[in-house]
């Protein structure tokens, strides 16, 4: 039988309903989370919904996982949607982890822990990486808006500091990776597709673990690569792409825009869309979506690159 726990986290306390009833608050550090396991554990409870904190929920996941339990960490904006629709406008620590436990009971959701526990580390490097590019990029910018002789030393210097943190963090994502026989077999079979190279191997490992195990459009669809109908009635709307995982099609874009110019394949693809009248934007994106599903092919059937793939829609 089912039991679904909804735990509401916050930076200090845990506030958790069991098959949405009367929620109790333990503390968010190691000693609450062990109390908190102990007690779910004597309520028979077998799935625990959480939602994204930004890092807060981590170390309750990690230790409920441990003890059997299903955890799931559900997108904030999911879940408040979720709440919406069922009526609930309020929002408070108890009523949030009830909506997380209803939220549980209706849906089938797959545990995220079992799925990403080996990439944990790296995914760390790579969000780490992430920030300090972001910082550079801003950085950059200041140095354009005519700043005073001081300042710009200031930010020339701060560039610099930040090239070097960049390069240790590509060493160390690297090392992640060759450290985890599974991820680094894993980014080997990746980088054997022209066009897809250390940083994309290393993000789609890290947050597309589902590859080669979903078919073409459930993969699509988490990604944010599938076209969204807008019908209604004699109405049809210009069908878009939206949601997903954004680092990974960021990475995807990229890759896409390098696969075009040394990739036979992909160039010959996006040619002939550009061929039959459609934009270049357009052809980008069914770039990316093929490159995802020969990615997954190549996930699946566990052999690199060799060109000429036919993946199953």
């Amino acid at each position: 039988m089912k039991v679904v726990a909804g735990v509401d986290v916050g930076k200090a306390g845990l506030e958790v309903s069991v098959s949405a009833g009367p929620s109790r608050s333990f503390s968010n550090s190691s000693d609450g989370i062990v109390e908190l396991g102990e007690w779910l554990e004597s309520r028979s409870v077998t799935d625990v919904v959480c939602e994204s904190t930004g890092g807060y929920e981590r170390e309750a996941v990690r230790v409920l996982s441990g003890m059997d339990m299903s955890v799931h960490v559900a997108h904030p904006s999911r879940v408040r949607s979720f709440a919406r629709a069922s009526g609930y406008e309020a929002k408070t620590d108890r009523l949030d982890a009830r909506v997380l436990s209803r939220y549980g009971e209706v849906f089938d959701l797959d545990s995220t822990y079992s799925q990403s526990v080996d990439s944990e580390e790296l995914r760390d490097l790579l969000s780490r990486r992430r920030q300090l590019v972001e910082q550079r990029v801003q950085e950059r910018n200041r140095l354009d808006r005519g700043v005073t002789e001081g300042v710009r030393a200031s930010t020339e210097r701060h560039i610099g500091w930040l090239d070097k943190e960049i390069e240790w963090l590509e060493e160390e994502y690297r090392n992640a990776l060759d450290d985890n026989a599974r991820l680094s077999e894993s980014a080997s079979l990746y980088r054997s597709v022209p066009g897809v190279g250390d940083l994309t191997a290393a993000t789609l490992v890290a947050y597309l673990p589902e590859l080669g195990r979903c078919n073409g459009k459930e993969l699509s669809s988490l990604v944010g690569l599938a076209p969204w109908s807008r019908d209604s009635g004699r109405y049809h709307g210009y069908r878009s792409t939206r949601g997903g995982r954004g680092r990974v099609r960021r990475v995807l874009y990229l890759a896409a825009l390098s696969a075009i110019r040394c990739n036979d394949d992909l160039r010959s693809f996006y040619k002939g869309l550009r061929k039959r009248g459609k934009p270049g934007k357009v052809a980008l994106v069914a770039v990316m979506r093929k490159l995802l599903l020969l990615l997954n092919a190549i996930a699946h059937r566990g052999t690199p690159w060799v060109g000429q793939y036919t993946p199953a829609m």
